[in-house]
Order: C-alpha cells, then sequence, then structure tokens
C-alpha cells in the first residue's frame, strides 16, 4: 500500500512553503509566479482545482510541519485551503489558526515598498537579502540588512493587523538580534496596531509604481527631531509645560530637549558620515533608512509609543525622560495607571505621616503685568518674555541685565 503524501515529505528540504499536492510541487506565495515562473497558470489552476482542505488533501502547509518536526513531535499533516479574499489570496489552515505571513501573497503597494526598502540599504553599502530564514526568530524578515554595525530587518505592513501578532513579530525578531523597522502607507491616524514597535508611515500613493519612483516619500509619523529650549515650553508629548525631568508644574529653569516639529530641527541631521540621502525641511524615508542602519537614528518609547530619533539626542532624552533602546524595542505596551494605593503612597512611600508629607505643590499663575487679560489663570509660553514670570527666560541673568541698566 502506497503510503499518503505527507509522509514522504522532509519538510526540513522545502523552503517553508505550501505543498500543492496534485502538481507535486512548492508554493511560495511571496516570490513572483509563486516561485515557478515557467507555470504562470499555476494560480488559475490552483483555484480551480476544488475542493481544498481536509476533504481535497490538495495543499499541506510545509511550514506548520517544519516547526513540528523541529520540536520533536511525529509527524502529522496540516492541511490549508485556498481563498480569494476581498484585498488579496490567502492559505488558510483548515484548524483555524491565522495564516503565516509567510503564505499570504503580496500587494503590488506591498512588494514595491520592500522593493524600495532593499534598493535604498543596497545604495549605503547593505548586504541586502530578502524573505531570509532566520533561524533563531523563527521569521522571515521582509528585507533584511547587514551594514557596518548593525543588522536591521524591514517589514512592510500594508494592511491593518491585530497589534498582538506586530508585538510578536517584532519580539522574535528583536531575539534574532535584529534591529527592526516597520513601515506603512497608512495614514499617521489609523497605526495605532503599530504605536508599540518602531515604524515609518509615508503616504499612500495612487499607484504603488510611485513608491519607486517618487524621489523622496516623506514620513508622516514615526520620527521626531528635538531642539534645547528653557524649562516650561510647550511639549508636544505630553501637551503640557511641565519639566520633563521632575513632572512637576513649576519650571526647573533648566534647558532640556523638546520633541519638535521645526524644519530647521530635521536639516541639520545626518544620516551618516558621509550621508547618500540627506535630510530636507522634513523627515523622507530613504534618509531614516539610510540612518538607521548606521545607527545615527535610534528608536524610543515614550509613553507607550515608539518613535526614530537622532542618536545625539538620545542619550540626553533618556536621562531626561527615562527609557532603554531595549525598552523601544520590546514590543511591550507600559501598563497604565500603577499599582493600586493612594498617589502620595505610591510616591513617597507606603506611609507618610502629616509632619512628613512633602508640601503641596503650588501651580505658578499668570502675574497680568504684560498679558493683563490672563491674570491669575495659568502660564502661557508668552510668559517666557515676561521678566516677572518664574518661565522668564532670563531668569538666570544679573538683575542689571534683566532691568536694561
Amino acid at each position: 500500500m502506497t503510503r499518503p503524501i505527507w509522509e514522504q515529505l522532509d519538510p526540513l528540504t522545502f523552503n517553508d512553503g505550501v505543498f500543492y499536492v496534485s502538481a507535486g510541487v512548492e508554493l511560495q506565495p511571496r516570490l513572483p509566479f509563486w516561485g515557478h515562473p515557467g507555470q504562470p497558470d499555476l494560480r488559475e489552476r490552483l483555484a480551480n482545482d476544488r475542493p481544498h482542505g481536509i476533504g481535497g488533501k490538495k495543499l499541506l502547509c510545509l511550514l506548520c510541519m517544519r516547526h513540528r518536526a523541529q520540536n520533536g513531535l511525529p509527524n502529522r499533516p496540516v492541511w490549508l485551503t485556498f481563498v480569494e479574499g476581498p484585498h488579496r489570496p490567502t492559505f488558510r489552515h483548515e484548524d483555524g489558526r491565522s495564516p503565516h505571513p509567510e503564505h499570504e501573497p503580496e500587494t503590488d503597494t506591498h512588494k514595491a515598498l520592500k522593493e524600495r526598502k532593499a534598493r535604498t540599504w543596497t545604495a549605503v553599502g547593505g548586504d541586502v537579502k530578502v524573505e531570509v530564514w532566520r533561524p533563531r526568530a523563527g521569521r522571515r524578515p521582509d528585507v533584511l540588512a547587514v551594514g557596518p554595525n548593525l543588522t536591521v530587518a524591514g517589514e512592510i505592513q500594508h494592511s491593518k493587523a491585530d497589534a498582538r501578532s506586530i508585538q510578536k513579530r517584532q519580539r522574535a525578531l528583536r531575539k534574532a538580534g535584529d534591529r527592526v523597522v516597520w513601515t506603512t502607507d497608512r495614514g499617521a491616524g489609523d497605526i495605532a496596531f503599530l504605536h508599540a514597535v518602531p515604524h515609518l508611515s509615508v503616504p499612500a500613493l495612487s499607484d504603488h509604481r510611485m513608491y519607486l519612483s517618487e524621489t523622496r516619500l516623506e514620513l508622516g509619523a514615526g520620527a521626531i527631531t528635538f531642539e534645547e529650549q528653557r524649562c516650561g515650553w510647550a511639549d508636544l508629548w505630553t501637551n503640557t509645560t511641565r519639566c520633563p525631568v521632575t513632572g512637576k508644574a513649576a519650571p526647573c529653569n533648566s534647558m532640556h530637549l523638546y520633541p519638535t516639529l521645526n524644519p530647521h530641527g530635521y536639516s541639520r541631521q545626518k544620516a551618516a558620515t558621509t550621508a547618500m540621502f540627506p535630510c530636507g525641511p522634513r523627515p523622507h524615508l530613504d534618509h531614516l533608512l539610510e540612518g538607521i542602519l548606521h545607527g545615527t537614528w535610534l528608536p524610543y518609547q515614550h509613553r507607550g509609543r515608539v518613535s526614530w530619533i537622532p542618536a545625539d539626542a538620545h542619550a540626553t532624552v533618556m536621562a531626561e525622560r527615562g527609557g532603554t533602546v531595549e525598552l523601544a524595542e520590546s514590543g511591550a505596551t507600559p501598563r497604565r495607571g500603577g499599582p493600586a494605593g493612594r498617589a502620595c503612597e505610591r510616591r513617597y512611600g507606603e506611609v507618610v505621616t502629616q509632619a512628613e508629607a512633602p508640601e503641596a505643590e503650588t501651580t505658578p499663575l499668570c502675574c497680568g503685568k504684560s498679558l493683563p487679560g490672563k491674570a491669575g489663570e495659568p502660564l502661557v509660553l508668552a510668559c517666557q518674555v515676561c521678566p516677572n514670570s518664574p518661565t522668564y527666560y532670563g531668569l538666570n541673568e544679573p538683575e542689571w541685565v534683566r532691568s536694561g541698566t
């Protein structure tokens, strides 16, 4: 009696694709013509070859069978069904599990952005490979670039996905020692599922070929630079004027780095010593990709959202606001709210007597001498030019300088 085909296959000798039993070939959905350019009608043939699934026994998941073999589990078939979805075809597991990204045929936009990444990293001296297997991660990143100091994995996310699956893939690739950068063409207001991982958002273009022809793809989200201002400046990250070090409303009169949208802050950034893609009035994709590969842009997590920031500001921002590169790359979302209990107990200790309790923080108010209509109200940015304000920019200058005598 002839053994079933799944018993005769050794999944370790294949490329983690889908085995099409009727044709006796392995399909790799992320490659042109599914890895068989000599059979351009293979997809149409498969779509008409019904039924699939457990009843049809025509499609085997080689990736699942590989995982079982590597974990020492007995060999068994894992059947798939080919589904023509509303956006793209996919190979669905019959046991209900989500499809593997390796088994989801790519859209034209996905392919174009992947080629843009590979082309940019190749131009700046990276050793680039596409869809290469990372054993420690158990994943195939879209693009892998080996630079002089870093190995960077580039992932493309064209469609909306579950945040947990994104974070899981981030942690897996990070385990392999790769710095990961996610790229999407979704708008800044529609990428909450990517906030916990280092990401870059480019504009959605009507024609996928424009992702390869446009000179600059300016970023809509994912990167920020800083400007140095005296304490009390409006903070884009907290939407307050509180001190980024102490968190108090009373300014400490020191200089801090604040996130900025000032175009001069971007134009001064260098992607490398001899940058091939200099930065313009706004950051753009090629500049960031070059900088990430050369380590001049680093990921930083603030309030559960990860952004790429210049390396020359990274140490100062960490010293003022906390955080590390490892935290930004962990793919974890920090818990909000903190442990149960009174806020004073969490801040000053479990037992705080009335005699030991610190003085209540007083919020400074506008004196009304420079801005009469603001008298008695909270300080505003204009108070920084008022000599009577605690946020006055020249507060530490001698009295004779402040009075102009």
